[in-house]
């Protein structure tokens, strides 16, 4: 079965579907976390005896080459977003869902699990924080 033309969605129909961006950042977002895991396993495997470095060179350089265009297709994404007005933010189904990124930024599966249950941060938090109290108690540990 041949698929005409008009069948086809058009991309600039999608990417005004906020519903569409903000998986396809959900989605950029996971690549580029497993994408610098992988560029900072290859720098560590370059480490050991016996590496061949210059396939780990070429590996990491691809890598390397990929994230910037991730990153470009991000703001990208940013720049279009803010356009429209509208902020984009994962839908509350897609908080239950541990990503790449979770994998990266989190040390275990019970402190995903207390991030999981917290609330995002609002502006009124922000306003309520002594900066200088917080400040004080990251120095001292």
């Amino acid at each position: 079965m041949d698929i005409s033309e008009n069948d086809k969605p058009n991309p600039n129909d999608m990417l005004s579907s906020h519903e569409y961006r903000a998986r396809l950042m959900t989605k950029l977002n996971c690549l580029i976390a497993v994408l610098e895991v992988a560029i900072g396993k290859i720098s560590k495997s370059m480490d050991l005896p016996g590496a061949n470095e210059e396939r780990l060179l070429k590996i990491r350089s691809n890598l390397e080459n990929t994230l910037a265009i991730c990153h470009r297709a991000k703001q990208t994404l940013e720049k279009t977003n803010s356009s429209s007005g509208r902020e984009l933010a994962p839908r509350e189904g897609d908080r239950a869902k541990m990503t790449a990124r979770d994998y990266v930024e989190l040390s275990s599966i019970d402190e995903y699990r207390k991030f999981k249950r917290m609330r995002p941060i609002q502006k009124e938090d922000l306003d309520a924080v002594d900066f200088e109290e917080l400040a004080r108690r990251l120095t001292e540990s």
